[in-house]
């Protein structure tokens, strides 16, 4: 068995707390993500059987975690925070195509929808940060396709400002412009999110204008 074969079996095979547990209602196939404790950190493990997307470079198929992993390490590129993605494999079975992807526990983030009570700089300071993140993001005229306030990942430490991770980037695309790019996902953030009050929005929209329009 080869050192790729090796690994995948050790991540397909890990055991784990079920965070989604198996999900069969799609695709013909399967997908659940799992929480693994390791002795250096924790991990996430998203395991898919024949759970396939099917894309203009894909025309046959594709593991969704196989687009997230491509995306995971192009945002890495972007310098945009993201999971730090560990493993990505696939590999054919008697069962179909089975698919894992490995990603870093974001420690000390809490998502935009499960943010305790902050005051109104905080709010302004996450808004004006959020902001450039997803500006940046359709920069590169990538859309993420679910930008919902549970996906938008927050770390406050005091004495600097807030970070800004995404998450769940399986459906993220390419678009061929910027504008088309952000059309949707803004449309979702805002009409998906409760954090955010009016003003807030406004300094949101602010910095992804400039960060969007930047050469």
């Amino acid at each position: 068995m080869s050192t790729t074969d090796t690994a995948f079996e050790h991540w397909w095979t890990l055991p784990g707390q079920w965070v989604e547990p198996p999900n069969d209602r799609r695709r013909k196939g399967w997908s659940g993500v799992l929480r693994a404790p390791l002795a250096d950190g924790t991990v996430y493990i998203k395991r898919q059987l024949n759970y396939l997307c099917r894309t203009l470079s894909h025309p046959f198929g594709w593991p969704t975690v196989s687009r997230e992993w491509h995306y995971l390490k192009r945002l890495e590129e972007l310098g945009i925070l993201a999971p730090r993605p560990l493993f990505h494999g696939v590999r054919r079975s008697a069962d179909g195509v089975e698919a894992v992807l490995v990603t870093e526990e974001l420690s000390g983030y809490l998502s935009l929808a499960d943010l305790p009570a902050v005051d109104d700089s905080v709010h302004a300071a996450i808004a004006r940060e959020t902001g450039l993140v997803v500006g940046r993001l359709h920069h590169a005229r990538l859309q993420h396709c679910c930008l919902y306030d549970k996906h938008v990942m927050v770390r406050l430490d005091e004495g600097r400002p807030p970070r800004i991770a995404l998450i769940d980037l399986q459906k993220m695309h390419p678009c061929l412009t910027r504008a088309r790019a952000a059309a949707r996902d803004l449309r979702q953030l805002q009409r998906r999110q409760s954090f955010f009050t009016a003003a807030d929005w406004e300094i949101f929209m602010t910095a992804h204008q400039q960060a969007i329009a930047r050469r």
